[in-house]
């Protein structure tokens, strides 16, 4: 039996810098940056926007992504990216669900 890990989102707070946002993830143990590109936060719902609004409403989505590449070992100096190729192939594979920002906020 293999022992699962649980992930989450902890300190600092998200936050864009420049083209990404960040956010961090914690397993108890070890914390690890987030670094959500651009493309990934466009490539996450309708309308196609990078802001600190949709890196927020979706930040267990996207803590969701970083747990899986930590765990296949895809960590650089405690960094993890994802990246617009992560988020397309987990709304491929039905991992989640299609929303578009207005429907979630309820405008």
């Amino acid at each position: 039996m293999t022992d699962v890990k649980e992930y989450d989102l902890c300190e600092p707070a998200p936050f864009i810098f420049h083209e990404n946002g960040q956010l961090a993830v914690t397993d108890g143990s070890a914390v690890w940056m987030v670094i959500v590109t651009c493309e990934a936060m466009k490539a996450t719902a309708t309308p196609p926007v990078k802001n600190l609004y949709r890196l927020v409403r979706y930040a267990e989505f996207y803590r969701d992504l970083a747990a899986a590449a930590i765990e296949r070992g895809e960590v650089t100096d405690n960094k993890v990216w994802v990246q617009e190729a992560d988020v397309l192939a987990a709304k491929s594979s039905g991992l989640y669900p299609s929303q578009t920002d207005a429907t979630v906020s309820g405008r």
